[in-house]
This record gives structure tokens, C-alpha cells and sequence, in this order.
């Protein structure tokens, strides 16, 4: 029986709704997995930022570890000097500018004017012929009125006037003493001699001084025995022999074993604890006096301070680093202060004495908290600011060189007031007229490009710390005492560096110490040319009777101002 028409549309709505439904569930499923896909890519669009921000930081450390590779083999293999030459800077700039007019030249439309016409063209002479017929002395490819160059010395002067001189003939030989030309041979005679100095080293020669000191008494009742005051210290050797010790560690930086085998060479069997004692006894007697000059120190407006790492041998063998922090004034004073780590305990210990208003230093840690504790001002050191510059110049060489250039500028007008020798208020004027607008130049071109870098670069990282720099390094021109940079105290921890290579560790805490009262006197006295022997040997004559309230003197100042001889002694031979 065939389905009727009715039955035949229901069983074909029927069908078609289990087609529509079909077709539901497919787009359903199309649309998750849309929305999955949708997710998916989202996932891998995360991933692909998240590795594209990695490898950024893989560059900026590769670029970094590539700067330091750079920077450590400059130290080993090449010149460490931060000195450029001005006209070669100057070259360099020039050459930049060039090829930025040629690019902007290429840039420009035809019908665009020139990038020489936008340049401020030099004004012209009113009398041009005038110039030519009276041309200026110093005009180059004029052989006669170019200046003369001055004769390179060639080290060959005259030994000093007061080294001991002995004269030693060579006779001529009797049987050349005769005349070759007259038939009679008749003797020669003397007409002139030529002389040549040459300098002799005399072997060392040690000797053994025997102090004898009578014993008086009288001979009818025996008493009352009487005798020479003794100035006798314990110690097997006299001071001129420790004070060459000392110098010859701490000046000349030959470590106590070495000097031990010198000593053996002459057959003079001294052991090394031996020298060891001398040095500290030294360290002990002159300990007054580093105290002076720490207080000399403490008492002047500005103060420098610096620090260098020793090695520290402990009770148990083992090492560790330990600190020598420098206190000076600029090319002047220095004392030398040993802790045990780089804490800010030290610089504040050593400072809270002190009426200066003003501490140069770099951006170091240890003294951070010592300028609101001491309520001191912080004077930075361009030195530190310069070197980080100096060091990323291949980051951006135009923009490091434009800041060389200015800070280049700087310096000149320091050694300027220094060749002049200015006073304070001099000084001081001279750098607010010539040196703060370049100042002020260089702060705002060191803010404009620190926009502009990577601030994990290792420009970006020397452009920082400039910038936190930057105000603290403005005093300097506000307080005449200050210098443009640390350097001087730099320059006296090298003397400690030098001797570091050497004698590799001190003692414990306590041979720390000592080794710091000897640095502060040896640097001293080169600081202000003042022979370290001959003021050792003086000194610690002179320490036990010399009154205490006049200890100033026994300095390196005072005994260049008191005790010094004033010239130099006369020869044998005058």
C-alpha cells in the first residue's frame, strides 16, 4: 500500500531535520575546532613574542659579553690609556659630519639648495689685500718665519753635582810617548786631555757597629756606678738598615723573601720572620705620625677617598679579601686605612672626625650611606664617567666621540688654571665662566642619547651612570678644591697595586694595619718629592726624643719644611 502524500512530507521533514541537525553538529564541530585553531595561534603568538623578547635579551647579552671580551683583552694585550688625540678626535667628527652632508645631499630635492648654504659661512675680511701684503709670521710654507721644532732630548745629561767623583788617569804608554815624525824622537808633552764621566755602583757593604758603654764608679767606695744613656730598641739591626727594608718593600716592591735571598747572597743569615719584625716595629714607631697626617686630613674642606682589594691571610691559612680605603688630598697627603671587608663601617669610623664638607669619590657603595650619615656633600669623578663612555664608543662611535671631544675640552681648561697657577678664587671663576656652559652641554647631550639606547647596552649602562652622576659631578664647579676628577687618589693606589703583585697577601688583620701606616708614609713622600729613605732614616732617629705636641714636623710636610737638607751635599772634588 503506497504512503500517502502526507506520510511522504512528514517523512521528508523528517529527514531533512535529521540533516539540519546533522548539519548543526558539523558546523558546531567546525566552530571548535575554529576556536581551537583561534586559540592555537594565540598560543603560538605568545610563543613567538615571548622567544622574539629572548632572543632580544640573548643580543643584548651577547653584544654585552662581546664588550667585555673587548674591554679584558684591551687590558691584557693592548694600551690601557684612555687618551685620545684631539685632533684626531677632531678628524673623526669632521669626517662624520662629511658623510652625513653627502647623505643629506643625496636626500634632498633637485631644486633644494645645497647643505653647505644652511652652514654659518665664516664672515669676510673687509681688506683682503691688505691681508696679502701684510701676511701673518706664523703662515705655513714660509721656511723663514716658520718656528723651529724643538730638539727631542736624547738622555744623555750630566750625572748630579753631588754624587762623589774620583778621578782616574790612563797614562800613555812610554814607549808611544815619543815622536814618530822628528829623527831624534824627542818626547811628547801634554797639551790637553779628554774626559768622559761614567757611572760606577759600588758593591753593598754591611758592617757590624759594637756599642760600647763604660761603667764608672768610683775606685775608693765602689758606688755610684755610672754609664752612657742606652738607646738600645731590642733589634739586631740599626734603622738605617730597617728603613732600607721598608723602602725597599713598600717604595721599590720587593716582597721580605726576596730581600731575604739578597742577604744570603752576602752571607748574612737573616730569616724572613726576622725582617718581619723590623717592618712592624717600624709600622709601630711611626703610627703617631700617619695619626698627624690622618688628622691634617680630616681638618681641610674637600677630602678624596678611594679603594683597592688585599688578600688576608687568615689564623687557619685560608685567604681573603680584605680593603686598603685612601684618604688624601688632591696630589698631596694620602692615608691608607685596612678593613677587613667593603662595608660602609670603614669610611664612616674613619670620617666621623672629620669638618670637611665635600668627599670626592665614584659612584661606589661603601660610601653611599657615609654622605647622609656625615651630612657630606658627594663630588663624583669624571675619570669613572669617561671610562664607561670610552669603553661602549662602539655602540654609537659619533655620539661617544662628540662627548669625548667636549669632556676633552674640560680637561683643557683644568690643566690651563693648573699651568697658570691660580688660586682658588681664580680657579674657581675661570670654571664658571669656560667650563660650566660646556658642562651644562654635555649633561644635556648625555640625557638626549640615553633615550635613544638599550638601557642593558653597555652605552646604555655608561650613559646612566653618568646621568646619576651628573650632579654630584656639577659641584666641582662650585668647590675650587675639588678636581675634575679621582685620579690623584687612583694614583696613590697604585703604589699598593704595584707591590700587590708581589707580595701577594698580608698578614692577618693586625699586619694589614701595619703595612697601612708604611703606605701612608712611603706614597706620601713621593707625592711631595721627598726622598723615602733619607726621611725614614731621619725620623726614626729623631722619634724618641722628639716631643709629642710637636709631631707635625716628623711628617712628610714638616720634615721637608724643617729637617731637609736644602740643597743637596757638596762633592769631594769641589
Amino acid at each position: 500500500m503506497s504512503a500517502t502524500p502526507e506520510e511522504m512530507l512528514a517523512e521528508e521533514n523528517q529527514r531533512l531535520r535529521q540533516e539540519n541537525e546533522a548539519l548543526r553538529n558539523q558546523r558546531n564541530t567546525l566552530e571548535s575546532e575554529k576556536e581551537a585553531l583561534r586559540l592555537q595561534r594565540d598560543s603560538l603568538e605568545s610563543e613567538k613574542e615571548a622567544l622574539r623578547l629572548q632572543l632580544q635579551e640573548l643580543e643584548v647579552i651577547r653584544r654585552n659579553l662581546e664588550h667585555t671580551v673587548a674591554v679584558y683583552k684591551r687590558c691584557l694585550f693592548g694600551s690601557r690609556s684612555e687618551k685620545i688625540d684631539p685632533k684626531e678626535l677632531e678628524a673623526r667628527i669632521a669626517k662624520a659630519a662629511a658623510e652625513a652632508r653627502d647623505q643629506l645631499a643625496q636626500e634632498k630635492r633637485p631644486g633644494d639648495p645645497p647643505p653647505e648654504a644652511e652652514e654659518e659661512q665664516p664672515e669676510e675680511k673687509a681688506n683682503p689685500s691688505a691681508d696679502q701684503a701684510n701676511p701673518p709670521a706664523d703662515q705655513p710654507g714660509d721656511p723663514q718665519k716658520e718656528k723651529k721644532r724643538q730638539a727631542r732630548p736624547h738622555g744623555r745629561g750630566g750625572f748630579p753635582a753631588h754624587l762623589p767623583r774620583r778621578r782616574i788617569e790612563h797614562p800613555v804608554d812610554p814607549a808611544q810617548a815619543v815622536c814618530g815624525c822628528c829623527p831624534d824622537h824627542p818626547p811628547l808633552i801634554q797639551v790637553g786631555e779628554d774626559t768622559c764621566e761614567k757611572l760606577v755602583k759600588l758593591p753593598v757593604q754591611y758592617e757590624v757597629q759594637v756599642h760600647v758603654y763604660p761603667q764608672m764608679a768610683c775606685q775608693r767606695c765602689h758606688e755610684g756606678v755610672t754609664s752612657a744613656p742606652r738607646q738600645d730598641n731590642s733589634l739586631r739591626a740599626d734603622v738605617s738598615v730597617i728603613a732600607d727594608v721598608v723602602v725597599k718593600k713598600y717604595v721599590e716592591h720587593q716582597p721580605l723573601y726576596r730581600q731575604q735571598q739578597a742577604f744570603d747572597r752576602l752571607e748574612i743569615p737573616i730569616s724572613r720572620q726576622t725582617l718581619c719584625d723590623w717592618t712592624g716595629w717600624c709600622s709601630d714607631q711611626v703610627e703617631p705620625i700617619v695619626q698627624a697626617m690622618a688628622d691634617y686630613i680630616c681638618a681641610q674642606p674637600l677630602i678624596q677617598s678611594d679603594e683597592t682589594p688585599v688578600r688576608m691571610q687568615l689564623a687557619n691559612g685560608q685567604m681573603e679579601t680584605a680593603r686598603l680605603f685612601a684618604y688624601g688630598l688632591p696630589w698631596a697627603e694620602v692615608v691608607f686605612d685596612f678593613r677587613t671587608d667593603k662595608s660602609q663601617k670603614g669610611p664612616k669610623e674613619f670620617l666621623q672626625r672629620t669638618r670637611a664638607g665635600f668627599l670626592q669619590t665614584d659612584g661606589g657603595s661603601s660610601y653611599v650611606p657615609v654622605f647622609k650619615a656625615l651630612e657630606l656633600l658627594h663630588v663624583a669623578c669624571m675619570a669613572h664617567i669617561r671610562r664607561g663612555l670610552f669603553e661602549a664608543r662602539s655602540d654609537a662611535p659619533l655620539a661617544v666621540d662628540l662627548l669625548l671631544a667636549a669632556i676633552q675640552k674640560l680637561y683643557r681648561i683644568e690643566s690651563q688654571a693648573k699651568a697658570m697657577g691660580l688660586c682658588l678664587e681664580a680657579r674657581l671663576q675661570l670654571r664658571q665662566q669656560e667650563a660650566k656652559p660646556i658642562f651644562n652641554d654635555v649633561g644635556d647631550l648625555i640625557a638626549t642619547l640615553r633615550k635613544d639606547v638599550l638601557p642593558k647596552s653597555p652605552l646604555g649602562r655608561a650613559l646612566s651612570y653618568a646621568q646619576h652622576q651628573w650632579p654630584a659631578m656639577a659641584r666641582y664647579l662650585e668647590v675650587p678644591q675639588a678636581e675634575l676628577d679621582n685620579n690623584s687618589t687612583e694614583h696613590g693606589l697604585r703604589g699598593v697595586v704595584l707591590g700587590r703583585r708581589n707580595w701577594l697577601h698580608v698578614g692577618q688583620e693586625a699586619g694589614g694595619e701595619k703595612a697601612a701606616h708604611l703606605f701612608s708614609l712611603m706614597i706620601t713622600c713621593k707625592r711631595l718629592g721627598v726622598e723615602p729613605y733619607a726621611y725614614l732614616h731621619d725620623i726614626l732617629r729623631r722619634l724618641p726624643t722628639h716631643p709629642n705636641k710637636h709631631i707635625w714636623q716628623l711628617t712628610p710636610r714638616g720634615w721637608k719644611e724643617t729637617f731637609a737638607p736644602k740643597s743637596p751635599p757638596p762633592s769631594p772634588s769641589d
